[in-house]
């Protein structure tokens, strides 16, 4: 695997949603009806669809020169019966009689042969050799191309600067497709393919333009899907981003966020666990501790949401809106309602709002209550992140059911 710096280093996807224009209660214009303490004992709620077939560290580990599984699991550059990819760019004897022991498991055949400048067509040779090689031993195992690297001025003519279109023919899918068609040309079909595999460390990207390096990992995941298989981003990272910790940790949440929502993805491995050759934003310290990078890493759902407003109409509806602390995740959201005649909330529905980084909720119908309240916090598909406060109460209906308020002055504000 090319050290990143050898390489030269360009979302904020807006998460537009229709304005809905409701009547808002003004506090101000009225008595309000006393509210009922916070509750804290929360009652059940409909579960967020969850993938409970891995765990977040099994989805996102890290390159490692050993082996680790806690905090962050890593992989490194041996056989090693604790990790389910496996690597080696033969099938020797020391692979066959590990793929004999451990059926199943899954090879990674060699790393960046385009940073080597091999032959697409060589390399088609070499994987289709490894490939009967372990089957021959067994035949359950599943097997995956080396990691491709991005593109970038290796074995490209100097200047180094041009061309580029040599730069996407030499390396990542450029470099696949050539490898696809020598492979049918030398054994008339297909390689057999279970994850594609491609590196990118945004080095042709500005600071924090995560829309210019999410579009190449969709344009890779795009690919590897049309040739079959879901793909792994093998190795990646913005090591050539300076900036603070609490800018890279963002950056590093928000590309989380975005590899994790995409089905197309099958996993990601970071570059690197530990510093190896002057990285910048490696994860783990000398001393064994995290650095704050390798926090985020490990554990990305902290964030909290934070000035809750929601809006009530006499109709019945409300809509909650909120500031975010990230853009990384998508939102899960808690009405708590007064039914009429009560003086106690009780929960009511939960909306889930999964476009990364939106701060507000579609409107939602609240029957049979004089006042809601709501909360939020960020979720992904293995977890969610600590709830916020619950936001103030307002009022969902013209009347005063339970006679404990004025009537309220209705004003009509568009919610927006």
């Amino acid at each position: 695997m090319h050290h990143p710096k050898s390489l030269r280093p360009k979302w904020l996807r807006p998460a537009v949603i229709p304005a809905a224009f409701v009547f808002v209660i003004i506090s101000g214009c009225a008595e309000q009806l006393p509210i009922a303490p916070e509750i804290t004992d929360v009652m059940p709620t409909p579960p967020i669809a969850r993938n409970t077939a891995a765990t977040l560290g099994q989805f996102f580990v890290a390159w490692s020169q050993g082996h680790s599984s806690t905090p962050i699991q890593t992989q490194n550059f041996a056989l090693d019966a604790r990790q389910e990819r496996q690597y080696g760019w033969y099938a020797d004897a020391a692979v066959r009689s590990f793929a004999e022991s451990n059926p199943g498991r899954l090879y990674i055949v060699g790393d960046e042969p385009d940073q080597y400048c091999m032959d697409p067509a060589d390399y088609a040779v070499r994987y289709h050799n490894f490939v009967v090689g372990v089957r021959a031993v067994d035949p359950t195992a599943r097997f995956s191309p080396s990691g491709f690297a991005e593109p970038n001025y290796k074995c490209c003519p100097l200047p180094d600067d041009v061309p580029w279109s040599c730069w996407y023919e030499k390396h990542s899918n450029g470099y696949a497709e050539q490898f696809v068609a020598a492979y049918i040309r030398l054994y008339g079909v297909a390689p057999t393919v279970h994850e594609w595999r491609f590196h990118d460390f945004g080095l042709r990207f500005g600071l924090g333009d995560m829309d210019g390096w999410w579009q190449r990992i969709n344009t890779l995941a795009a690919w590897s899907v049309d040739h079959g298989a879901n793909m792994v981003l093998g190795a990646w990272g913005f090591h050539s981003w300076r900036e603070s910790d609490a800018a890279y940790q963002e950056h590093l949440k928000q590309a989380m966020g975005r590899i994790l929502a995409d089905p197309r993805i099958n996993g990601a491995v970071y570059w690197s666990y530990e510093q190896w050759l002057g990285e910048l934003n490696y994860l783990k310290n000398p001393d064994g501790s995290l650095t704050a990078a390798g926090h985020t890493y490990a554990n990305p759902l902290t964030d909290v949401p934070v000035n809750l407003r929601i809006a009530g109409s006499p109709e019945g509806r409300a809509k909650l809106r909120w500031s975010n602390t990230t853009s990384a995740w998508g939102a899960e959201v808690e009405y708590w309602v007064l039914p009429a005649g009560s003086t106690a909330f009780a929960y009511h529905s939960t909306q889930h709002v999964p476009a990364l980084g939106a701060d507000e909720t579609p409107v939602v119908t609240i029957n049979n209550a004089t006042m809601v309240k709501a909360r939020v916090r960020y979720y992904n598909r293995y977890g969610a992140a600590p709830w916020s406060a619950f936001s103030s109460a307002v009022s969902v209906t013209e009347s005063a059911e339970s006679g404990l308020q004025k009537r309220p002055l209705v004003c009509t504000l568009p919610m927006c």
